[in-house]
């Protein structure tokens, strides 16, 4: 038996098969709420390649991938709505789908019902409440400007060194940046955004940590008042 016949024979498995369907679509919706480097788009695709390839030696039954697909449906519109009962109805529909995935007069082909109650479970917990409070976060999350990263204050991560061409990273507004500067800057050293070219910021030293060349500048505020 070659490796290929061997594949073949591990993807027709039905657990194994669903299991591929199922993540490969799951895979799809959680790439269309967060839009990310393509990993996610490529190992959905992957996954229903195989699915695919296994479920064709199989005895499918359309209605039950119908119902799969519907939940599947649900779920995305429930990250437009983030209601949760959505996704809640999407599990339960992704459920039914999934007992009758095959064929009833094919008992040999059943789907494990531990592994139904994981998927249709696992999935309700995850969509109706774990990407729900990711999204709100996200969504809640201030929108940096370059108006408002210049003059703001942070701390280096990687130090900005001649081998490193005076590149680094820093934290700056609670984000890590690629930084340069026009001197060396050791690692967690204070600096203060200067100007902002794209998604590099430029920064200078500060002689002291941010609280006290804040107190400093305010001091010298007052005394030209």
């Amino acid at each position: 038996m070659d490796i290929g016949q061997a594949v073949f024979d591990v993807i027709a498995n039905p657990n194994i098969a669903y299991a591929l369907l199922v993540l490969g679509l799951l895979a799809l919706v959680i790439a269309f709420a967060v839009p990310g480097t393509g990993l996610l788009e490529i190992g959905a695709g992957l996954c229903l390649l195989l699915a695919l390839l296994g479920l064709s030696r199989l005895p499918v039954n359309v209605a039950g991938l119908l119902l799969i697909l519907v939940g599947i449906g649900l779920f995305i519109a429930d990250i437009q709505i983030q209601s949760g009962l959505v996704a809640l109805g999407g599990a339960v529909i992704l459920g039914l789908g999934s007992l009758f995935l095959f064929r009833p007069d094919e008992r040999a082909f059943a789907v494990s019902w531990w592994l139904i109650m994981l998927v249709s479970g696992g999935s309700a917990i995850f969509f109706g409440f774990g990407l729900h409070r990711a999204l709100r976060a996200m969504q809640r999350r201030p929108v940096i400007s370059q108006d408002n990263l210049i003059g703001a204050y942070g701390v280096i991560k990687s130090p900005i060194t001649p081998e490193s061409q005076f590149t680094g990273t820093a934290q700056v507004a609670g984000e890590l940046w690629t930084v340069k500067s026009d001197e060396p800057i050791g690692e967690g050293a204070p600096v203060v955004v200067v100007l902002v070219e794209g998604l590099t910021l430029f920064v200078r030293a500060l002689a002291h940590p941010p609280e006290q060349a804040e107190r400093e500048a305010q001091m010298k505020e007052e005394e030209k008042k």
